[in-house]
Formats: C-alpha cells, structure tokens, sequence
C-alpha cells in the first residue's frame, strides 16, 4: 500500500512510524515540511497523486486536504473531529474523528467478549488530556491508568481527564448474568497514533463510501485492524 501522511505533532509521527513496521507499507509520502523519518521508503511531496489513502494529524487546514484528495480521487482521514455540516460535501471518504474518544471507546463495544443485547446496560468511558476530577463517577480503566473520577458526557459516554502521558477507554456491558468489561490502556500518543493508523489501513482497503463521516461508521473492522496492529485489550467478566 502507498499512504500520504501529513503530520507534525507527536499523534503524526507515531502514525508514521507505525505505518512503516507495518509489512503492506510500500511507500509513505510526507506531505507536510519539516520531520521525516529515515526510511527508504519515505518520499516528501503535496502530491497525494497514486496513494491509497492519506492521513492527517490536522496540522494542514481541513478543506485544502480534501480539495487535494478529491482532485486525486484519494480517501482521507483525520484525526481530530470534525463535523460533516462544517466542512460540505465530499466526492471522496473524509473520515474525520480517527481517535480514542470518537472512535475507538465505542469500537470496543464490538470485541466477542462484549457485544450487548437489547437486554443489557451499556457504559462507555475514556480518557483525555487534563486537570483529573476529584469527584464524579468512578470508573475502573485498565492498569496504569487504574480508578479515576469521570464525568457524564451524554448517554452513558463518560470522560475521565488525565494530566500524565496515559490514555484509557472501556466499556462495561451488564446483562441478567452479569458484566462484561473491555478495556485498553497505554501511552496517550501512541494509542491515538495507532487508532489513526488503523483507520488508515480501513479506508485504503475501500471501507468507506464518499463523502463526510465519522470513523465510528467502520467500528468492527477498525478495532479488528487495531488489534493486528498489536492493541492490547483487556477484558474482565463477572457472573451474578
């Protein structure tokens, strides 16, 4: 596979660098200046001309990527969220929101060990960047991240705040036997690149349809894709 990679924060240059030890990577194209990593592989061009996908840690403004991946007919997704109404329309997949928060916490919702019914509650929390809460609702992530206040983001979606360089998602499904945990935990930066990087590698395979959109829409394939790329999930069940 050929990916375009615009990147310049830390999130960008671990999407690199995860992209590269990957084995279907034939080439990636620097499309942003200043860093590029040492690899032969590894070209620097504004030229998305021939990539299977591009991605974007959101250094380059949103709408001139989309204007180059729509001229070159190429898929492209973004790391930070961004919402469909604000951007128009698309003649190309723009897959926005490539995160641990938008994307990732719900894919986790698809592993075997969770899958709820109708039947089951559902709650959903993560991590972002912060002052921690010193009250709100006590949410077990797995270690190192551990126990931490989190607060009610809207239908059981809770966000706890981190002021270190860890990061957290989990699910908890319970049902009539029972609950179901699933969760990961690492290295902020490199849990985002690799969620970046996972949804990457699901555009370029054809995953999306054109036009704007939320990366949550591929949720199976994603997480399926981040455990190839080595995620580490946990998981916990208890029976009544």
């Amino acid at each position: 596979m050929r990916f375009a990679l615009d990147a310049s924060s830390e999130v960008g240059q671990r999407t690199a660098r995860i992209l590269l030890g990957d084995e279907r990577c034939d080439s990636l194209v620097m499309v942003s200046h200043g860093w590029r990593p040492r690899d032969g592989r590894v070209v620097q061009s504004r030229d998305v001309t021939g990539v299977d996908v591009a991605i974007s840690d959101g250094t380059t403004p949103l709408p001139d990527l989309i204007g180059r991946c729509s001229v070159s007919g190429v898929p492209l997704v973004v790391w930070p969220d961004g919402a469909p109404s604000d951007l128009g329309p698309a003649s190309v997949p723009v897959v926005v929101g490539a995160n641990l928060g938008s994307t990732l916490a719900d894919a986790l919702l698809t592993h075997p060990a969770s899958m709820p019914t109708d039947a089951d509650t559902v709650r959903v929390a993560w991590t972002e960047p912060g002052t921690p809460y010193k009250k709100g609702t006590a949410i077990a992530f797995p270690e190192p991240v551990g126990m931490a206040w989190a607060r009610k983001r809207s239908n059981n979606r809770y966000v706890a705040h981190r002021d270190d360089e860890w990061a957290a998602a989990m699910t908890m499904v319970e049902g009539p036997d029972g609950h179901r945990t699933v969760g990961v935990s690492d290295h902020g930066p490199h849990l985002e690149a690799l969620i970046l990087a996972a949804v990457g590698l699901v555009a370029a395979e054809g995953a999306f349809e054109p036009g704007i959109q939320s990366a949550a829409s591929a949720m199976p394939l994603v997480l399926a894709e981040a455990r190839n790329l080595e995620l580490d999930v946990a998981v916990w069940r208890s029976s009544i």
